[in-house]
């Protein structure tokens, strides 16, 4: 028996006339095994989709992975074609900057930010290739252009009219998009830009990160036309942009934000064809699914209003961590196979899952990474059968029942509570009462009791995980009545994170997470200080 893989003329004869992208197909017949696909990747993912389907081997994260031992193997009798609802695919996290491990993810996206302590590796060509965002080297991000492109230190005070109109004053926090002669320099300058980066496919046109929209009259006449959306002077000027790109670039897709202040859909205007509209969940409540939270009802109505206006064109960028913190627990498990349904629901072409993609140790990186690289690749997978797939997996089975009964009561008690808790939260006790945090330390201590039975790998790995609940227990050091020394208790988790790879605890360009440690998460907070319930709420 033989395998084809690629596009040989025995997968031709099986093959459709013609392959959605990054389409597979995995087929038996009488000679032996297809594997094929779209030409760009089809094949590439078809050989993975074979390795980890038929032969049972898992890549947990880019260096851990399981190969079982295969007796009397037989190529069995498969049938399987699959083309990803989305075709923009990205889980931002350290790990997947590795490209190798991106492909085996099926994610097809690069970004770059200013928030990078390690290289991205982008994909070869020869493995597909990825989409590459332009990079503004400004603040080294390849998102939030207004102010890369025309910065107010270079403009602002010969032309203040560029800028915006906030409370009767010409300020320097976002353009003034109505104005045709900045218009001219913002195209001016992007299609320089788009000249100096031969390689890139997507560039942002989009608000800078932050407050400040335009209060002119040609502002404010165009948001009227269109049920007051902040977003319609954007989306108009995005359009105009992208068309002058488009004549010099017509490969290049021009990608916006609905973001903050923009995220309400405009009434009338449409993204052109060489625009999408990246819709973002920011001020969002995750520890139910976005769709049973009440605080989301006005996000639910814009992701309905941009799916309406932008089908085909609309992007999801979804937080999945804790930016104040990496090593908090952040109760969103049980939501992402169902966010991620949802934004395929709602038509969605492309997601961008922002994890923690400057620590190697955050709260559980590996399990949000792998099971959200395949709910993008098909999200109508189950994710808690992958959650628990991966738990047993890459945790340990001694380990994995105790892990699940941490998350569980994590995920269960966090929900009880409709007030949402967001991607931002300082500690657990936002949102659990001191004796369910005594609880939750007491599953974790579980968890790693039990992983030492399983070796040292599976121990390290679950231990690693313990860093979460250590700064828990650190910053409710008083109020939880910890023996000890504190000062030593501080100095033990320093010297866990260095041995597990921590490189930043929040979004910061600092390389040793000390310095952010004591500033901002210790000072003030380690004295049993509860922000949230207290003992006897519940």
């Amino acid at each position: 028996e033989k395998i084809y893989l690629g596009a040989t003329e025995t997968a031709k004869k099986v093959s459709p006339a013609s392959w959605k992208p990054d389409e597979v197909l995995v087929k038996r017949i009488p000679e032996g095994l297809v594997l094929t696909g779209h030409p760009t990747r089809g094949p590439v993912y078809a050989a993975d989709v074979f390795q980890e389907k038929i032969l049972g081997v898992r890549w947990w994260t880019s260096t851990e992975a399981t190969y079982p031992a295969l007796k009397d193997f037989k190529l069995p009798d498969v049938d399987y074609r699959h083309a990803p609802p989305f075709a923009f695919r990205e889980t931002y996290f350290l790990d997947s900057f590795d490209a190798d491990f991106k492909v085996r993810m099926k994610g097809n996206v690069s970004s770059l930010s200013r928030y990078m302590l390690s290289p991205l590796h982008f994909i070869p060509k020869e493995k597909g290739g990825d989409s590459r965002f332009h990079l503004y080297k400004g603040r080294n991000s390849a998102y939030h252009s207004f102010f890369e492109v025309l910065p107010p230190a270079k403009h602002f005070a010969a032309h203040p009219e560029w800028y915006s109109l906030v409370g009767g004053q010409r300020v320097a926090k976002q353009l003034c998009l109505t104005n045709p002669e900045m218009e001219k320099a913002y195209v001016a300058e992007t299609l320089r830009q788009l000249r100096e980066d031969p390689e890139a496919d997507i560039i942002q046109v989009s608000q800078n990160d932050g407050p400040g929209a335009c209060e002119c009259a040609a502002c404010r006449a165009i948001e009227a036309e269109e049920g007051g959306a902040h977003a319609a002077p954007l989306l108009r000027f995005v359009n105009r942009v992208a068309e002058a790109v488009e004549r010099e670039f017509p490969h290049v897709t021009v990608d916006t934000f609905a973001y903050q202040y923009t995220r309400q859909a405009p009434t009338k205007t449409r993204p052109r064809r060489n625009v999408t509209v990246r819709l973002c969940d920011i001020e969002c409540g995750f520890q139910r699914p976005l769709a049973e939270l009440p605080a989301n009802a006005s996000f639910l109505d814009d992701l309905r209003g941009w799916s309406r206006i932008a089908a085909g064109r609309l992007y999801v960028w979804d937080y999945v961590t804790d930016f104040s913190n990496y090593m908090m627990p952040h109760p969103n498990f049980r939501s992402l196979g169902a966010n991620v349904r949802l934004f395929a629901e709602a038509g969605a072409t492309g997601v961008f899952e922002q994890g923690d993609a400057l620590c190697a140790a955050g709260e559980f990186w590996p399990l949000r990474q792998w099971v959200l690289g395949h709910l993008l690749w098909d999200p109508s997978a189950d994710a808690a059968k992958l959650t628990d797939e991966f738990l047993r997996g890459y945790y340990g089975p001694s380990a994995a029942p105790a892990l699940r009964r941490y998350l569980d009561f994590l995920c269960d008690t966090a929900a009880k509570d409709a007030k949402p808790i967001r991607c931002y939260h300082y500690n657990v006790t936002d949102f659990l009462s001191l004796g369910e945090v005594r609880r939750l330390l007491a599953l974790m201590d579980e968890a790693v009791a039990a992983a030492a039975r399983d070796g040292a790998p599976y121990a390290d790995r679950v231990r690693r995980e313990k860093l979460s609940t250590d700064h828990v227990r650190l910053l409710c050091w008083s109020a939880l009545g910890e023996g000890g020394d504190f000062g030593e208790a501080v100095a033990k988790w320093y010297a866990d994170g260095d041995r597990f790879g921590v490189k930043a605890v929040r979004e910061t360009t600092l390389r040793d997470f000390r310095e952010t440690y004591r500033r901002e998460l210790l000072d003030g907070k380690a004295g049993g200080q509860l922000k949230g319930h207290t003992e006897g709420e519940r």
